[in-house]
């Protein structure tokens, strides 16, 4: 690989009208722009953008999601997404989704990379301009239904199947990716969401739009463009392609109206530092980069167009506790539009960028606040002058012109990609590139087509077409009837600038060995992680998974090449600012625990006899439901045949899928067990198993010969959260004894060793718990010694005499906050514990702040 690029080619922006034969707008018409000239960059001085106000009710405020659950976490750029629109979480502020990351990177290091950002649509109606944003303004919002929410999946998912690249049906109707992942019956056949197209190892989708009624109670000044946005966010896992996360919108025209000079962009607001920094914001640096790189592939070097709008700490805070050596870039990747023919790179244009800092106003280089500033600056070409002041920016990039009428659709798509320095952020945006490139295919079964660099097919149902090659002037034009085909070469100017650019010694080529079709956004990846849970007990943490990793194909080749399971520990994990137990510890903190692989002649052919795990089901259910299987395959769920009575729903589920497996039924399940025994109470423990496949080795006829190492699952996908809890007491085996405060006395140095950083849900990070409590529904008053009551908990292990599960249901943790939320000062206190059927028990407990 050779960055920075051989050579930076220069960008005319101008209208995207291309001598290769196509137009970046809808074949209806082609919007021309007026030149403008820019004010400047704007004063650099400080200024906070407030996050948006989140409580005015309406009625899709319940379906927004605003909680910060849908983070990006299985690389190392952790980003929050929401279903309106808006990318991140307003580190810093008031807000539930605050403490998730907002464009963390390295994941878990509390440096962060972006404060907010998001779409921007941008068109005409009537000639009149209107712009609508998802930041900073809050004009695109999701439908009230409960299911307008974001959706995750991954590729290998139920379901989710990759085509058109391999025509994938996955449900069997006829019909390939008709059941979009939106939580609905689109096809009518009473399953949800069981035949749609999964991209990267991990997927987010939501669908928004800016003409609800809603949005001019939020936004009155809103004049809505009648658009429909589906977006989606993808991520991959390996270490690779971890530090990007893709980003494409599909903007629909769902209004009446034609709507012309249609724009779409980015505004971002990047903050780089870290969380523990006080406005360590405001030293930060913008920059863009319009260039050419040659990525090294033999026997070419292929192209790589860098795009992207660049912000950075200009120190990197390297002085301080808390660096932020990165650099953050939002960059634009492609688009394409009903009516149009396949998207070459060479064909993609960032029209503009704009960056603002301070409070200026809008002429003399201030931010854009209404429609009018707004559009001006998205459909003006040009870029704004680069300086190296520092100052808290915002940016915007934008690109088009497209038309769009009732009903079309154009899709953009961009990047969020972080990198060490200037040189790290170009190789890992190159990776990005890579990524939405794809790969490749003969989608057609045809030989004869995707020959001789010819990868676009012209095709014309109505009236006729005439082409005009690009690459021969001489040529007689070609012209088609109507239902006539023709392939052609669309992109020769394009190849013909990179051979020279990039000085390739063979001529590189789009559509080439009957390859007449690129699928993006491909990359190759290990199995998918199975589905995981652990069950933490007294003495240890007991995981649990399935076979799930073993079922799916590889996403690029289709072959099926599970190699094996590596088990992974983290712990000493302190919850760094920006970071939960829900989006995981950085990488450093992982350790393999062991690893088991198929007896297959390579690797340690360990087998996976000691793994297998045989649930303690009653062999007479599993036997009933075999029964009924054979009668009826179609069972899925014991909601589908109720089991007998004195079975439980969840003991039946199990059966069905032992049932499934004995007869060798699609459905049925291998469950794998594994302890850690190495664990103490109380204390935070994530776990990960993950899968690795193999690579076949061939000889000179085809044949597979051997197997070599393949690609291993990153720790970061499919991860599990434990803290092991002490055993509850029955009745029947209950010592009052056994009750008792941990650290006695609680210090910080005692707590230290669990002691979490604060956040809005647990605003000190410190705990005492409450050990071997009754297996009942228990009530502890604390007190001080004078007699004033501190503070009253619960705590409910009733379920434990349900089901004999006495070893993890014993603890209780305070935080150390009395009952109206403050600190509790030192002293001695002590506890009453109540819990029916139990005799009452006091005890005492000391804290030394």
């Amino acid at each position: 690989m050779r960055l920075p690029c051989l050579a930076t080619l220069s960008r005319t922006f101008a209208p995207p009208l291309l001598a290769a034969g196509r137009f970046a707008v809808g074949t209806r018409a082609i919007a021309t722009l007026a030149a403008v000239t820019l004010a400047g960059a704007g004063v650099a001085q400080a200024r906070d953008l407030p996050p948006p106000d989140l409580s005015q009710p309406h009625s899709v405020q319940s379906s927004m999601v605003l909680d910060g659950r849908f983070v990006h976490n299985v690389g190392e750029l952790q980003v929050n997404i929401t279903n309106w629109g808006l990318i991140g979480s307003f580190p810093g502020a008031a807000l539930d989704m605050s403490d998730a990351p907002s464009a963390q990177w390295p994941a878990a290091s509390g440096v962060e990379y972006l404060y907010a950002g998001g779409i921007w649509v941008a068109g005409k109606v009537w000639g009149i301009p209107h712009v609508s944003t998802a930041y900073p303004d809050r004009e695109l919002l999701p439908g009230p239904r409960a299911t307008d929410t974001v959706y995750r999946s991954f590729a290998g998912a139920p379901g989710s199947l990759r085509s058109p690249a391999f025509g994938v049906d996955d449900d069997g109707d006829g019909a390939v990716d008709e059941d979009p992942l939106n939580g609905l019956d689109d096809d009518g056949d009473g399953s949800v969401d069981e035949d749609f197209a999964a991209t990267s190892d991990q997927m987010f989708r939501c669908v928004y739009r800016d003409d609800y009624e809603e949005s001019l109670i939020v936004s009155p000044d809103h004049h809505p463009l009648g658009v429909e946005i589906v977006q989606e966010s993808y991520q991959w896992e390996n270490d690779r392609v971890d530090d990007f996360v893709g980003l494409e919108y599909t903007v629909i025209n769902v209004g009446r109206e034609l709507l012309t000079g249609v724009y779409l962009g980015f505004y971002a607001d990047p903050d780089v530092a870290s969380r523990s920094a006080s406005r360590g914001y405001l030293d930060d640096v913008v920059d863009h980069l319009d260039m050419l790189a040659c990525y090294d592939r033999r026997p070419y070097s292929l192209p790589i167009p860098l795009m992207m709008g660049i912000a950075y700490d200009k120190d990197g805070d390297e002085h301080t506790d808390t660096p932020a050596p990165g650099h953050f870039g939002v960059m634009l990747l492609g688009y394409e539009t009903d009516g149009t023919w396949a998207t070459a790179p060479g064909l993609v244009y960032l029209l503009s960028w704009n960056s603002f800092a301070g409070n200026a106003p809008f002429s003399e280089g201030g931010e854009p606040v209404n429609d009018d500033q707004r559009y001006l600056l998205m459909s003006t070409p040009g870029v704004d002058e680069v300086t190296d002041r520092e100052a808290d920016y915002r940016m915007l990039l934008s690109t088009g012109p497209f038309l769009l009428a009732p009903g079309d659709s154009a899709v953009v798509r961009f990047a969020l990609v972080a990198g060490e320095g200037r040189e790290g952020l170009l190789e890992n945006a190159t990776q990005a590139r890579l990524a939405y490139d794809g790969v490749w295919y003969d989608l057609d079964q045809n030989e004869n087509t995707g020959v001789d660099c010819k990868e676009t097919m012209l095709y014309n149902p109505d009236e006729g077409i005439v082409w005009f090659d690009p690459c021969n002037p001489f040529a007689d034009p070609l012209i088609l009837g109507k239902g006539e085909k023709a392939w052609v070469n669309a992109d020769c100017l394009w190849e013909a600038r990179v051979n020279a650019t990039c000085f390739n010694l063979l001529y590189w080529c789009t559509g080439e060995n009957g390859r007449e079709s690129p699928v993006g956004w491909l990359s190759n990846s290990p199995p998918p992680p199975p589905n995981l849970r652990i069950w933490p007990a007294e003495g240890q943490n007991v995981l649990f998974w399935d076979d799930f990793s073993e079922h799916v194909p590889d996403a690029l080749d289709r072959v099926y090449d599970f190699e094996g399971y590596r088990i992974w520990r983290a712990d000493n994990w302190l919850r760094p600012p920006g970071t939960s137990a829900a989006n995981g510890p950085p990488k450093d903190l992982w350790m393999v625990l062991d690893e088991f692989d198929i007896a297959n002649e390579f690797g340690h052919d360990t087998g996976f006899g000691a793994l297998r795990y045989h649930p303690n089901v009653d062999a007479n259910l599993v036997a009933w439901y075999s029964e009924r299987l054979l009668a009826d395959p179609d069972i899925e769920t014991a909601l589908d045949h109720l089991p007998p009575s004195g079975y439980a729903i969840a003991e039946a589920d199990t059966a069905i899928i032992l049932a499934r497996y004995q007869l060798g039924m699609p459905g049925g399940k291998v469950y794998y067990s594994y302890a850690d025994p190495r664990v103490r109470l109380g204390m935070p423990y994530f776990y990960s198993v993950t899968a690795f496949d193999h690579e076949l080795r061939y000889d000179g006829e085809g044949h597979v010969i051997g197997y070599g190492p393949g690609l291993i699952g990153d720790p970061a996908n499919g991860f599990a959260f434990s803290i092991p809890q002490s055993a509850s007491q029955p009745a029947w085996d209950y010592d009052e004894n056994e009750v008792y405060v941990v650290p006695n006395p609680a210090t910080r140095e005692s707590m230290a060793p669990w002691t979490l950083f604060p956040n809005n849900e647990d605003p000190t990070g410190l705990k005492v718990e409450f050990r071997h409590l009754p297996a009942a529904l228990c009530r502890i008053r604390i007190y001080t010694l004078a007699g004033d009551l501190v503070q009253t908990l619960t705590h409910d292990a009733r379920s434990a005499n349900q089901t004999g599960n006495y070893a993890s249901t014993g603890t209780l943790a305070w935080n150390l906050t009395t009952r109206n939320g403050q600190d509790v000062a030192s002293g001695v206190y002590l506890f009453a514990l109540e819990a029916e059927g139990f005799p009452k028990k006091v005890g005492r407990f000391t804290v030394i702040r």
